[in-house]
């Protein structure tokens, strides 16, 4: 059964069947050549952020918690799926807590991490200005927002009404995810996950300047 959030948008990722089958993805040749370029995005950004205290909104089966904590962040990972979180709890990831939390309603004090993470998690909360200032209020003054988004403006986000996860999403552009982070400080939003109308990957060919880039990452610094 679906939960539903508050705004009222189903919540796909409460599917068992969902959680069970999310690392599936990643196992096939596409899905490894994805996660690459999508690991590389994020890594370009966070290269000269130090690692401390990290909040992961969004964890799921634990896919990018296990990067951080192999880049150093210590991280309290949560997410609002019991199914996810029973995914990742499987992979003993070395993690400070694994837990359920609401992005809306997180239990931890105001300036409490370094930094905070939510890695294509934000366009499911239902509320995506509300869970930013969420978000901003437990970040401490100087520390990084690092987050990763599905771009409206790609092949898959122009359709993503007819994919099963895709169409419970609130997909943003690059102007609008930027726009949205200019209340941390100034980010940084790079593009990269350059898929054709064929799902072939156009990365570094002459090909991806005709289409946006499926994965946005963008890095940005709490100015206050």
């Amino acid at each position: 059964m679906q939960s539903i959030s508050e705004r009222g948008t189903m919540n796909i990722f409460e599917e068992k069947q969902v959680a069970q089958e999310y690392d599936v993805y990643y196992e096939g040749d596409l899905g490894k050549q994805i996660d690459e370029f999508e690991k590389q995005a994020i890594e370009s950004l966070v290269k000269s952020v130090v690692p401390g205290k990290m909040l992961e909104i969004g964890c799921g089966t634990g896919h990018w918690t296990r990067f951080f904590t192999e880049k150093g962040f210590q991280v309290t990972a949560t997410d609002v799926s019991e199914p996810m979180l029973e995914q990742a709890r499987k992979k003993d990831l070395p993690v400070d807590e694994l837990m359920y939390a609401s992005v809306f309603d997180l239990p931890f004090e105001s300036n409490s991490f370094e930094q905070v993470a939510v890695i294509t998690a934000l366009e499911f909360c239902g509320d995506i200005p509300r869970a930013l200032e969420e978000m901003k209020r437990v970040l401490k003054p100087g520390g990084w927002l690092i987050a990763g988004c599905l771009n409206a403006d790609s092949v898959p986000g122009q359709n993503r009404t007819n994919d099963p996860v895709f169409k419970h999403g609130d997909f943003m552009t690059k102007e609008l995810l930027t726009t949205r982070l200019t209340s941390f400080g100034k980010p940084q939003v790079q593009e990269c996950v350059f898929l054709s109308p064929d799902f072939s990957l156009l990365d570094n060919t002459p090909e991806q300047s005709t289409v946006g880039g499926v994965f946005l990452a963008a890095a940005v610094q709490k100015e206050n």
